[in-house]
């Protein structure tokens, strides 16, 4: 989508803009430019308070607007502009693996690269952009949440932007911030900001803790497996005691994943997966089976809002 960002060619165009630092001139829509507010009091005004430059060598783009930003920022600005981005599209299965008590981008598809938003959305702030524009930008980088969680996080702190910095705390639960490199941590704009990670994943933690030992597999008395109720109980009890630990500890019995070089265990916030295992053990009786199945859909339930 903006990968090819240098290119910029609008066909047709009736009208110029011009960098002051850079002496770039750049071909433009004069009505893609009134999409904007501040262009619109622009041109309204301009004979008040905007000088125009007359040339009479190009006939059919006589005027000039002169503005004080370098040509890469004027170059993206018209981007926006003439080439609006729609927002990502929404992800059909997000929702439910979100039900299920896991952290899921809630769009598909291509993202807006991050590097570029801080730009754009400073653009968008400084030349009172459109608001459907606006929330397009909003809806890519709360997109890219998912995959720059520390950058992203950082940058709507900073901004105040509480729905996209609360989105990228979650992805930002494991790997512990621990095994991030000081330069990277460096990123967060304060330490208040710091701090108010740190209290809530600490809070996510002792949560998903209590939820997890508060699940029975077989809750008052319900669903109970007769001929197997206490050999049942024993491994879900000792399964839960296990994983409770693990989450204590930042780590997981799942097989590694790799963060920056460095192995750590799987997220622990997929709770549901990792009892799943038990599901194997009880193949063998559909009793104890349904009855885990249900424990499991129950903890994913719970875990949702965290």
């Amino acid at each position: 989508m903006f990968d090819d960002i240098e290119f910029y060619a609008p066909q047709s165009p009736d009208f110029r803009v011009k960098s002051i630092p850079d002496q770039e001139e750049f071909s433009v829509h004069k009505s893609a430019l009134q999409t904007c507010e501040v262009f619109r009091d622009m041109f309204l005004c301009c004979d008040q308070e905007y000088s125009f430059v007359t040339t009479h060598e190009v006939q059919e783009l006589t005027e000039v607007l002169e503005l004080d930003e370098s040509a890469s920022t004027l170059r993206l600005l018209l981007r926006l502009l003439h080439f609006p981005p729609p927002p990502p599209s929404l992800s059909l299965s997000a929702r439910e693996t979100r039900r299920m008590g896991k952290p899921a981008s809630l769009y598909q598809g291509a993202f807006i690269p991050f590097p570029l938003l801080p730009d754009m959305l400073q653009l968008a702030d400084k030349y009172d952009l459109s608001d459907p524009l606006r929330r397009a930008l909003h809806s890519h980088l709360f997109a890219n949440a998912s995959i720059h969680p520390l950058e992203v996080y950082a940058f709507a702190t900073r901004n105040r932007i509480d729905d996209v910095a609360a989105e990228a705390s979650a992805y930002l639960l494991h790997p512990p911030l621990s095994t991030y490199s000081k330069d990277r941590i460096a990123l967060i704009p304060s330490v208040s900001a710091y701090h108010d990670l740190v209290r809530l994943h600490s809070y996510r933690i002792q949560q998903l803790k209590a939820i997890l030992l508060r699940e029975d597999i077989f809750p008052f008395g319900y669903g109970v497996c007769v001929a197997h109720q206490e050999n049942t109980t024993r491994a879900w009890t000792d399964s839960r005691m296990l994983l409770a630990t693990q989450l204590e500890a930042g780590r997981m019995s799942s097989d590694d994943y790799q963060v920056e070089g460095i192995a750590h265990g799987q997220p622990a916030t997929d709770l549901a997966a990792e009892m799943g295992v038990l599901l194997k053990q009880f193949e063998s009786c559909k009793t104890c089976h349904k009855a885990c199945s249900a424990a499991i859909e129950m903890l994913g339930v719970k875990c949702l809002c965290l």
